[in-house]
């Protein structure tokens, strides 16, 4: 096997820890991707896996490799298309990795739209709430959903915002009272996203404060999960727009406090900081930014 191809062998075997996973993708036999990285090892002088009977994972080295592998799979797949004539065309295997919420609703419209517009990328979306880190599992773009962005060896675009809002139902305010400002939901059974970047202070100035600090009664990784426990009256959640319609609409959901001020939920493009990004990372990213800015707000 070629230095190339075992490299591309190493960088999906790195994704999918598992040597019969990443044979079946590839077309070979598991004993040939086994060889193939031990020479690779051997070679190299250095132990990139850790082998089990079931699974393979990374050691610090081999992190390390996968992550300037996956870089120069990702030049090649540049230089390839430069000379195939694509120039003025976004081409190749695109992976993207985009919050699970968001990718069922607004950007999951958005990503179709672009598979239409752009029928030479290849899209390879993973939808997911976890931190990722990019360079690490091989991924061109990732896209953030946040109200606290963090500074980071990335490079980021801002592409959309949307509304927070703070939810209860009828049946739940009913039962409980409708809370009078935010300094009284401490009587109350809030939930909370466990992946937010403040944690249990959600995003609400009141008294002079940027936050109002929550004892969560659930903490859930899914927003379209928390709606669900509000829905079935059993407490008030911060949810983002694209996530508590259209149930406003249909007045299942009640917005407590709606003159309070707090920041929106903003999605930024991030990708490694690189001088020139790639032709379909930029192509994916101005999309999006014009189909976010184009879209009515309601819509």
């Amino acid at each position: 096997m070629d230095r190339l191809s075992t490299l591309r062998l190493f960088t999906r075997l790195a994704q999918l820890q598992s040597f019969s996973a990443t044979a079946a993708e590839l077309e070979i036999s598991a004993s040939a991707a086994s060889k193939a990285i031990a020479e690779l090892e051997q070679s190299l002088g250095a132990k990139l896996l850790h082998r089990t009977t079931r699974r393979v994972s990374l050691t610090e080295v081999g992190a390390g490799y996968a992550a300037r592998a996956a870089a120069v799979l990702r030049a090649m797949e540049d230089a390839d298309a430069e000379a195939a004539g694509a120039a003025g065309a976004a081409s190749g295997r695109l992976r993207l990795n985009a919050p699970m919420a968001l990718g069922l609703a607004d950007l999951g419209e958005a990503l179709a739209a672009f598979a239409a517009a752009h029928p030479r990328v290849e899209l390879d979306v993973e939808f997911g709430d976890r931190h990722v880190d990019l360079l690490q599992e091989g991924f061109d773009l990732g896209l953030r959903a946040t109200t606290d962005p963090k500074d980071s060896s990335y490079t980021a675009q801002r592409i959309a915002e949307f509304a927070l809002h703070v939810c209860a139902s009828p049946g739940y305010i009913a039962r409980h009272g409708r809370p009078g400002s935010p300094n009284e939901l401490g009587a109350h059974a809030c939930f909370s996203y466990a992946y937010a970047t403040a944690g249990a202070r959600w995003p609400l100035h009141h008294a002079g404060q940027t936050h109002v600090s929550v004892t969560p009664a659930m903490r859930a990784n899914s927003t379209p999960f928390l709606k669900r426990l509000v829905l079935a009256d059993l407490g008030i959640a911060v949810l983002p727009d694209f996530v508590a319609q259209p149930e406003f609409g249909a007045g299942a959901l009640v917005e407590l406090f709606p003159e309070t001020k707090r920041p929106p939920l903003r999605l930024y493009a991030v990708y490694p900081d690189r001088r020139l990004a790639p032709r379909k990372v930029v192509a994916c990213v101005q999309f999006l930014k014009q189909w976010f800015g184009t879209r009515p707000p309601d819509s």
